[in-house]
């Protein structure tokens, strides 16, 4: 798999094709789970940080406030996540998965598991570089977007080279 040549694409343009083709593998891996690709990675976020507030989301997500409601008002409406005031800010509310938004991100994380298997099995370094250099890619798309992202960042620096 390893080779000295790159494919000699734009950066923003791998991105569009790698987007793809991750879309194409998980939904065919969690086809049995009632969750979109999109729909499990929203709450997968929401299960790992709940209860969270829509700007917490928006802002870990990279996803702008408009676009992050009407996904959470999806699952709303199919009774996957549950809203209750924010007793810290009125204007605000906390979001929670459902004990169904629960069993749908639980049925689909042993396809998940699978997908990053096949995945990892094909790459000719380890995942902790491919994470690195997937961090500073993100770093990069946050400054180049100035959408930093503030919320759950581990308080561990990993060095940059």
């Amino acid at each position: 798999m390893k080779t000295s040549k790159t494919r000699g694409r734009n950066v923003l343009f791998r991105l569009y094709i790698l987007g793809q083709l991750t879309n194409d593998l998980l939904d065919s891996a969690i086809t049995r789970a009632k969750l979109n690709p999109n729909e499990f990675a929203l709450a997968s976020a929401i299960r790992a940080t709940q209860p969270v507030t829509p700007s917490a989301l928006s802002t870990l997500l990279g996803t702008p406030p408009t676009t992050l409601s009407s996904q959470l008002a999806r699952l709303q409406r199919r009774k996957e996540i549950k809203r209750r005031r924010n007793p810290d800010d009125g204007r605000s509310s906390l979001i929670e998965l459902t004990k169904q938004g629960e069993r749908n991100v639980a049925a689909a994380l042993p396809a998940l598991r699978e997908s990053v298997a096949r995945v990892s099995e094909h790459l000719d370094y380890s995942v902790e570089e491919l994470d690195l250099a997937l961090d500073r890619l993100e770093d990069a798309l946050r400054t180049a977007v100035s959408r930093p992202d503030e919320s759950v960042r581990p308080a561990v620096r990993r060095s940059r080279r």
